[in-house]
């Protein structure tokens, strides 16, 4: 019995040190594989309304959720959303966190962080409640309570209303217009976009006045630090534009 017992002894002193090794090695595979997809993948920051950082997926139907699948597809790079207070997304681009924020221009996120060209399409508009008579111009809401967003800068206003642009901060520009609606002020400033979605909603009436006051095009700011470069991202901008996916995104706004 031990004379045939022996050669399979010894098979097995000689397996155990393999099989010990590739125990050891596959971890170390798998980590390295983890590593090297994070370093290709794409972070796209959000805005939340919350005081913490949230790490996953937002809103799946969110413009800014489509958008920015469509650029981390367009450079063959896998996506990760990282959601952040307003105050925090700046420092977060700069720090390298995330790498991309999109919908926004310099002037409303100043910091050491570069742009992409502009391509996003935006009407300002400014709100006012059935309740007033319509304004004609931005004079009209001189000395007017306006609904803005907290944090957020409204050059235009600044420049022609100056200490007359009386402001009333909140933390989103729908919670302004509740506000207006609840009688709280008569005017918000925000977007056609937002608007539209809030009266598809049922949450404004369709009678709300609607004075549009500027439009252009909004950006991506791109971090410094961070996995893609500006000329990358534009690449995949001019990319979802030729494929037609940015104008299925825009339709479905």
């Amino acid at each position: 019995m031990t004379c045939r017992l022996a050669p399979v002894l010894r098979f097995m002193l000689r397996c155990i040190p393999r099989l010990i090794l590739c125990c050891a090695v596959a971890p170390l595979h798998a980590a390295e594989a983890e590593r090297a997809d994070s370093a290709r993948e794409l972070v796209v920051l959000h805005k939340t309304q919350t005081a913490a950082a949230k790490l996953g997926q937002p809103n799946e139907q969110h413009f800014q959720t489509l958008l920015g699948r469509a650029l981390a597809e367009a450079m063959g790079r896998p996506v990760r959303y990282l959601s952040l207070p307003r105050n925090r997304l700046v420092g977060a681009l700069e720090a390298g966190e995330g790498d991309i924020l999109c919908g926004y221009i310099p002037q409303w996120l100043p910091g050491a962080i570069d742009w992409s060209r502009g391509f996003i399409p935006v009407t300002d508009v400014v709100l006012a409640s059935p309740r007033v008579v319509a304004p004609r111009t931005l004079e009209d809401l001189r000395g007017k309570r306006i609904g803005t967003v907290l944090g957020f800068h409204y050059p235009d206003f600044e420049s022609a209303l100056g200490a007359d642009f009386r402001r009333d901060d909140g933390p989103s520009e729908s919670m302004s217009m509740k506000k207006m609606m609840a009688g709280r002020f008569e005017y918000v400033i925000t977007t056609k976009v937002a608007t539209d979605t809030q009266i598809r909603r049922g949450l404004l009436p369709r009678n709300v006045h609607v004075l549009v006051t500027r439009e252009f095009r909004t950006m991506c700011a791109v971090s410094r630090r961070g996995r893609v470069t500006v000329a990358e991202l534009d690449a995949a901008i001019d990319g979802i534009e030729r494929n037609g996916s940015f104008e299925k995104l825009q339709s479905a706004r």
